[in-house]
């Protein structure tokens, strides 16, 4: 870790040990104050300022907000998405303290990316999209801005009688980096062999991809693609040894068939430890490949076609899936009317 990156993880328990002794911060009428939303009594922090991150002014209006991701709570499809959600909706007070004055600290990307890969997957059974107002993108990476995660936060209170000056974190906690969580913290996951690693990637190209499709109709109707979408590539994590996901900013859908797409941050998931076909963050692509209704996932395969955006393939795209929609049709009226017999048992 940085001497900056060490540094900003020292001052950030440094404040947390603070709140958790229940210190009231004022200046002009300004003040810390006690947390009152229930999804977030057992946070290692206490305290909270208004306006929170998502503009509301008072913990009521926050409260009511809130409220509605407590079925998604329930389903235990993240261990970091309370704490995402409460540093969005009850951020923690750093008022008037050091470096930070009065800005709010947000959550580090790496943990919305974390409550995000778990709980979208849950949520897009039922079709409804992850909140553009919760989108990942614009959220700092820890030793490149400031930013709160569990990792980073002190569960110990200092010795009692220490003077503020006095307090500092303990060692353990310097080592610590804000993107990655200690072992017995991991995330939970579908996926509970292997365990999720949670390791960020410059690049996952593979070394040779089997196959590099172009926009061609033989391909097209060959490989019955499920969806169709214009993306910026975004970055790289290994999720777990056996699998990853490339997160895209998707700005144009084209097709989808079980999932609905929003618009925004997407997470397409591949298998093993690099991607095929080719990405390059930043770039802006057409995708055609498939999804995973049962997960509700976006996949990424070798045999998809991955091409630089160019919107004068759009229109020959939408001609061809109007014609293979129809194919798929007829096909599935034959079997409706000429299901096959069941073979009888020897």
């Amino acid at each position: 870790m940085s001497s900056s990156a060490s540094y900003v993880s020292r001052v950030v328990c440094y404040l947390v040990g603070l709140s958790l002794v229940a210190v009231v911060l004022t200046e002009g009428g300004s003040m810390c104050e006690p947390i009152r939303l229930p999804m977030c009594s057992s946070l290692p922090y206490n305290k909270t300022r208004m306006p929170n991150l998502l503009d509301h002014s008072t913990q009521e209006n926050a409260l009511l907000a809130i409220e509605q991701f407590e079925e998604l709570v329930g389903t235990n499809c993240s261990d970091v998405l309370v704490f995402f959600l409460c540093a969005m909706y009850a951020p923690i007070c750093t008022y008037n303290f050091g470096p930070f004055g009065s800005e709010t600290i947000p959550p580090c990307k790496s943990v919305c990316l974390q409550a995000k890969a778990g709980c979208e997957p849950v949520m897009n059974r039922y079709n409804i999209p992850w909140p553009k107002y919760l989108a990942c993108r614009d959220l700092p990476v820890y030793d490149q801005g400031v930013c709160i995660s569990p990792a980073a936060i002190v569960d110990t209170m200092p010795d009692e009688g220490m003077e503020g000056d006095d307090l500092s974190p303990t060692e353990d906690n310097n080592s610590q980096s804000g993107d990655t969580l200690p072992s017995d913290t991991q995330p939970s996951s579908s996926y509970t062999e292997p365990p999720p690693l949670w390791l960020p990637r410059e690049t996952a190209n593979c070394g040779e991809c089997p196959y590099n499709y172009a926009v061609d109709r033989d391909i097209f109707f060959e490989k019955e693609y499920e969806y169709i979408i214009r993306a910026r590539v975004d970055s790289f994590m290994q999720y777990t040894s056996r699998l990853m996901f490339t997160t895209v900013i998707v700005q144009e859908v084209i097709k989808f068939s079980g999932l609905i797409i929003p618009e925004g941050e997407v997470q397409l998931f591949s298998r093993g430890t690099c991607v095929c076909p080719h990405l390059t963050a930043g770039r802006d692509y057409l995708v055609l490949c498939y999804e995973d209704l049962n997960a509700g996932r976006l996949l990424l395969e070798p045999d998809c076609t991955v091409v630089p955006w160019n919107s004068k393939k759009i229109k020959r795209l939408r001609k061809w899936d109007n014609i293979l929609r129809r194919e798929q049709r007829r096909r599935y009226e034959r079997k409706r009317r000429n299901p096959r017999p069941n073979r009888r048992r020897v």
